[in-house]
């Protein structure tokens, strides 16, 4: 319910505005899965998984700052490897379309071709 919350909230007030996200990739996968990974640190209990640890609530702290250790640790290294990735590939094809284009579309403005027939819909 919390992740869940912090999602709708990201998705539709700030990462709109911050980030062109436009399939909502980091609000609905990024920060659920972040959120969901800490999470676990606070509410994880040996008695749901005895071989587990016991989260924040449970009296087990060192559990939440593993889990923090180990999110940032794989923010980062997913952050730094898709822009080397996106670097080598701008350098055979651009990455991002020009303002003219994306602003008309990029049906018309790479194909010349119209998506949706407006008179219909």
């Amino acid at each position: 319910m919390v992740s869940l919350t912090v999602d709708i909230f990201l998705t539709s007030y700030c990462i709109g505005e911050i980030i062109n996200d436009a399939l909502d990739v980091w609000g609905v996968h990024g920060v659920g899965g972040c959120l969901g990974s800490i999470l676990l640190g606070v509410f994880a209990s040996k008695a749901v998984n005895a071989t587990g640890a016991d989260g924040l609530l449970y009296g087990g702290g060192s559990f939440l700052v593993k889990q923090t250790i180990a999110v940032v640790a794989a923010s980062a290294y997913a952050f730094i490897f898709t822009y080397l990735m996106l670097m080598a590939i701008n350098l055979i094809t651009p990455v991002r379309v020009n303002d003219k284009i994306q602003e008309i579309g990029l049906d018309e403005g790479l194909h010349g071709e119209h998506a949706y027939d407006s008179g219909v819909l």
